[in-house]
């Protein structure tokens, strides 16, 4: 402990260097109620188009958990091109690549190619395939057999687990919290005419976002408005679904799963893009991870993937209601051990007056948010988001202003807030004597 007491006084007490603001150049088109978005990079060999559709979690009932998924699987899967080849090998042709990712809210598809086949190949090949999707009997057989293995490979993962039982909790009267891939039982249960009838339902024009970056110029605006064209006019709406809050105290959730060692993860509610308090909790969810990293003994001097670390957090600002994360490996001994003290440190921290200067834990939060805008699907996806959120594409200037603007009055009044009651899930290494959970 005393270790990490010095440590926080230093670290509260650095100078401050101001973060470098800048805005970054985008073009942004309302088409109807959908958004088209452009990030011109012409030093790129890359461009990279995310289409964000609100065909996601939400919109599924529970007996339907993982049809949002299936959907997309199939449409990766259908033939596109002469030679016909299903879209995703037909985009690897041509030296690209192209993943899918289900939310809360919406799917996103992620194209990514050499700029100069990207107008020509790789953006017509998506097209084609939404114009006209595949959900044969044997399309959707082989979509349900990749999705079977994405679960099982997630069940192995120990932060996935945690995250997951976490949401099912978090989100309330929504099926946002349901898993991405659904769960082999209600995957069974889809058939061919439901994940049709479910496309037809929600792959629709009204808040779908087309997000570009990289070398743009052979890219003209009306081409990625004509990838919106394919999608029909109007809106989807989100499943009517009733759902019990997480009562109690302690809100602790427990799993066990063929693991090594014990995992923590915790979840606290947090504030949307658009609130005052965006930019403290930037600050605060840097300070968090930084704090129980300390208390844990696992200081990080350099960028680490988070399935790598003892301990992260991330603050996941683009879901509906938002939610900052932290997780703590119990590979160094008991994982609620540095938590429970972290967590007392914020505490004493929301409730005590600050002294010195708050420019490092600036800093700090500067730089862990530079890191989430490092490659071109990154880029696209946080241009999206801030689109939808705040009005404005620039998530760069939109986030490193909020930051710069938090005071020390700012950083209790939001550790109050949001960070004395967070929601606990613990997976455990399984005992064979227990019964899979």
């Amino acid at each position: 402990m005393r270790a990490f007491s010095r440590g926080l006084v230093f670290f509260i007490a650095c100078a401050f260097a101001p973060a470098p603001v800048w805005a970054i150049p985008s073009d942004v088109t309302h088409y109807g109620k959908a958004i088209v978005i452009a990030q011109p990079d012409e030093t790129s060999t890359l461009s990279g188009i995310e289409l964000f559709v609100r065909a996601g979690l939400d919109r599924q009932t529970p007996h339907e958990n993982g049809l949002a998924a299936l959907v997309a699987e199939c449409v990766l899967r259908t033939s596109v091109g002469k030679p016909a080849a299903p879209l995703r090998d037909a985009v690897a042709h041509l030296g690209g690549s192209l993943t899918y990712t289900v939310d809360g809210t919406d799917v996103r598809f992620y194209a990514e190619g050499l700029s100069r086949n990207v107008p020509s190949g790789v953006l017509p090949l998506l097209t084609e395939a939404l114009r006209a999707p595949d959900f044969s009997v044997p399309t959707l057989a082989a979509a349900r057999t990749a999705l079977d293995r994405k679960i099982a490979d997630n069940q192995r993962l120990p932060l996935t687990v945690g995250m997951e039982m976490l949401n099912s909790a978090f989100f309330v009267n929504s099926d946002a919290g349901l898993p991405q891939f659904g769960l082999p039982s209600t995957l069974a249960a889809q058939t061919a005419a439901g994940a049709e009838a479910f496309y037809r339902a929600n792959y629709r024009r009204d808040g779908a976002v087309v997000s570009a970056v990289g070398a743009l110029s052979n890219l003209p605006t009306t081409q990625l408005e004509a990838l919106l064209d394919v999608l029909p006019a109007g809106s989807s709406s989100p499943a009517s679904v009733s759902l019990s809050s997480l009562r109690g105290a302690s809100r602790h959730l427990v799993a066990h799963r063929d693991i090594n060692v014990p995992w923590l993860v915790a979840q606290f509610p947090a504030p949307s893009i658009g609130s005052r308090d965006f930019g403290p909790m930037l600050v605060l969810s840097a300070f968090l991870e930084r704090a129980t990293s300390e208390v844990a003994e696992n200081p990080t001097v350099t960028t680490v993937p988070f399935a790598d670390r003892a301990v992260g957090t991330f603050y996941n600002f683009d879901t509906q209601p938002a939610n900052v994360v932290l997780y703590i490996n119990g590979g160094f001994g008991d994982p609620s051990r540095p938590f429970a003290t972290a967590l007392s440190v914020v505490q004493i921290f929301a409730r005590s007056k600050l002294a010195g200067d708050i420019g490092s834990l600036k800093t700090a939060a500067a730089g862990n948010y530079l890191q989430t805008a490092t490659t071109l699907e990154d880029r696209a996806w946080l241009a999206g988001v801030f689109a939808m959120q705040s009005g404005s594409a620039d998530y760069v200037s939109g986030a490193l202003n909020a930051i710069e603007r938090v005071t020390p009055a700012d950083l209790q009044r939001v550790a109050r807030a949001y960070l004395s009651n967070p929601t606990v899930a613990i997976v455990l290494p399984r005992d064979e004597s227990l019964p899979p959970t």
